[in-house]
């Protein structure tokens, strides 16, 4: 038996926006940074973690639109596997949003692809631990 166990997501949310101030120019390489939030929730060896992901504006007439995704895992920490007494903490923070950040990542992916307007979005594989231990 693993030390965590993923036994799935759900989307919460997913949205596209297409962002009526967008000003095409060629000049102007588009940056779309992802941003992220997680929320977790830890009871006993229960976890439920939450993960939003956004890219694009609305305000910034330089990029086209606007995505986000919010998706919850739910997971079980298993403490009698954990003989290095890693801790629940040190696995939901580095492990859950790690396991999460492939779906959130295809999910942007299909909303920018299916707008048929703009070349689909490949969010950049991130270390998502390295990322939100920065915020």
């Amino acid at each position: 038996m693993a030390i965590l166990n993923f036994n799935g997501y759900i989307v919460k949310e997913m949205n596209y926006t297409r962002n009526p101030k967008f000003k095409p120019n060629k000049k102007n390489r588009i940056n779309l940074t992802p941003t992220f939030d997680v929320q977790n929730n830890i009871e006993n060896n229960k976890i439920i973690v939450n993960l939003h992901v956004k890219a694009g504006s609305l305000d910034d007439e330089f990029i086209p639109f606007e995505v986000s995704c919010s998706i919850q895992g739910t997971f079980e920490y298993n403490a009698e596997e954990d003989v290095n007494n890693i801790g629940v903490d040190s696995f939901v923070h580095n492990n859950s949003v790690a396991i999460l950040y492939p779906y959130a990542r295809a999910i942007i992916a299909t909303l920018t692809t299916t707008s048929n307007e703009f070349p689909g979005y490949n969010m950049p594989t991130v270390n998502i631990a390295e990322v939100l231990k920065n915020k």
